[in-house]
Formats: C-alpha cells, structure tokens, sequence
C-alpha cells in the first residue's frame, strides 16, 4: 500500500483559481492522498466551491473557520493531517498531473525527509520555467538551511515540497509574521533533516497574483518584513549562536527582501514619497546592517546590480530599475 500524502489547502477568496487548484490535485496520478481544505473566512463563493468538492471526493475534508491568515489555516491542517507525508498546495497554484507521483517515487529511492521540485512561475498569461534539468540534487541539513536563506533556490517555500510527516513533530508556522512565515518555518525543519532531495523538475504552477500580499501596495509592508527578519534571526541566533557562515547568508536573505521592498513597496506606484521611502527603509539598523554585510552570492545580474546601487546609495539609479521591473511584473 503507498504512504498516505495529506494535502493542505489553506483556502481565502480564491474562486477565480480554486477549481483548477483542486481538480489538478484528486486527479494527480499517486491516489493515496487526503485532502485538507482550510477555508478560512472567505466571504465569495469559495466556502460553496470546497463544500461541493467535499461531496464528489471521500478523500476531501473542508473546514470552515474564522479568517486568521495564512500561518493559521496551515497550522490547522498539520493538527488534522493523517498522512505519512505532508504538502502545501496555495489556493490559487495547480499541480502538474504526475506532481506526487515523482516526488514520492525520489523520496523513496533515496531515503529523504523532504523532497522539493522546480516550479513554472505564471505572470498573467507569461510562464517562466524554474530548475527543469531532471537532475535530483541530495542536500544535508546545514546544506538545507542555506540554502532556505537563499529565497531564489525555493528551499524556504511551504509548497512545492514533500515533508515526512515525523520531522515535523511540534514545529508550527509563526502566525505573528505575515510575510516570510515558510522561511522560518523551513529552517527550523532543516534541524530535524538528515537528508532532502531537490528534484529539479517543474512540477508545481506558481501563480503571480498581481492581487497577492507580496503584490499590492501596504503601508506596513516594510515593518511586516522588518518583523519577520528579526524573528528569523532571534532564531538562528539562537540556535546557531556564532557561526559566521549562517550569519552572512543570513544577511544575504536580508539583502533579498529589501530589494523585494524596494520594488513593491518604495517604488509602488500609489507611494507618493519613493525615494525618500527607500532611503528611510535602507536606515533601519537591521536592515541597513545587512545590506552592508551582504555580498553578492547567489543573485541574477538585475539584482547584483540593484543591491550594488543600494549599498553606494545611487539610489536615482535604484528607482530606474524598480520602475522598469514594475512595468514589467505589471505589463
């Protein structure tokens, strides 16, 4: 008898997607699943959409709660999942058709306690293919939690991953952070890792929804990064105490989210003050620390440069460049 996979599906006003979610994982070629739909206070058609499902499919649970976000949707299916195995599915992503077949299948031939795949990004109509070599990639622990500092590797994303249910144990998503929550929650699984497996094939559709949290202008946005880079580091602190290594990949990942910061939130085009937005976030003291610290490891060209023209503060030349990539996410 295959392992059971529990599939956790926090669900939020996502009825345009929802459908396509859904159908692309009770028709995934591995049947031994369970099917956890959190819906959590949407108040469009969603609550009807997973209910009819629910119906159609006995290997469906829907639960119905308050809206609390994200970190708590997920944090109710890990307590309700069953399964040997455990995945994240967003609402409105969709799998490839043979996404748990070939997960489980690599998770198996080698031993692994979590095994993560290559991705499709999908920008409007625009699809960017995302690690599709086919080779499979065996990284240990520390290997793991590195490269969880290294957001482009897709090592601290929930989704596209498989978790043996085991390593788990009482680790749960911080619901206090509202962005990068799947990092700390990643990197405190790397403790409990012997072996992952990264199987470079793009089999999981990361939608780009221009509507998302990442996306949309907030005038918290970055004090919501801010909070959740102190809590990252309060944790490998901790944990990992002096280890220089860490610590610049660490500021490494800093160094990333300000440059996600910049474009979405400085140079958003309903931010009024944009450069002296980005001037005042590049001062924070955590933030400005680290954009010192870092180096350049690990980044395409466009954010090579854009992180060079933060740490000189050429910063007429950093508003260029977000402008351009604004346009382009929003062309």
């Amino acid at each position: 008898m295959d392992e059971l996979v529990s599939i956790i599906v926090p669900v939020y006003n996502v009825e345009k997607y929802l459908s396509d979610c859904i159908n692309s994982i009770i028709n995934q070629t591995y049947k031994n699943i369970e099917i956890i739909l959190i819906d959590d206070g949407s108040n469009d058609t969603s609550p009807n959409i997973c209910d009819q499902y629910e119906k159609k499919d006995n290997r469906i649970r829907v639960i119905h709660k308050q809206n609390e976000g994200v970190s708590i949707a997920r944090n109710v299916g890990l307590k309700n999942a069953i399964g040997d195995w455990i995945a994240f599915v967003d609402s409105d992503d969709w799998l490839e058709l043979n996404y748990l077949e070939e997960l489980v299948a690599v998770a198996k031939k080698n031993n692994a306690d979590v095994v993560l795949c290559g991705y499709n990004r999908i920008i409007q109509s625009k699809k960017e293919i995302i690690n599709n070599s086919g080779k499979v990639i065996i990284n240990n622990s520390r290997e793991y939690l590195i490269n969880t500092l290294n957001p482009q590797t897709g090592y601290g994303f929930g989704p596209m991953k498989l978790y043996k249910k085991e390593i788990i144990k009482d680790i749960t998503f911080d619901s206090s952070l509202k962005v990068a929550e799947d990092a700390l929650f990643n990197a405190k699984i790397a403790t409990n890792i012997s072996k992952s497996c990264y199987l470079e094939k793009s089999l999981y559709n990361y939608r780009m929804n221009s509507n998302s949290a990442v996306k949309k202008y907030d005038k918290n946005y970055a004090n919501k990064y801010l909070k959740s880079m102190k809590t990252n580091k309060k944790y490998l602190l901790e944990k990992y105490n002096a280890d220089t290594e860490i610590y610049q990949n660490y500021c490494n990942f800093v160094a990333f989210h300000i440059l996600l910061i910049a474009v979405n939130f400085c140079y958003n085009s309903n931010n009024k003050n944009q450069r002296e937005t980005l001037k005042e976030v590049c001062n924070y003291p955590e933030f400005k620390e680290c954009i010192m610290k870092s180096n350049y490891n690990n980044m395409s060209i466009t954010r090579k440069i854009t992180l060079f023209t933060i740490k000189h503060k050429l910063y007429c030349f950093t508003g260029l460049i977000c402008k351009i990539r604004n346009k382009q996410n929003n062309g």
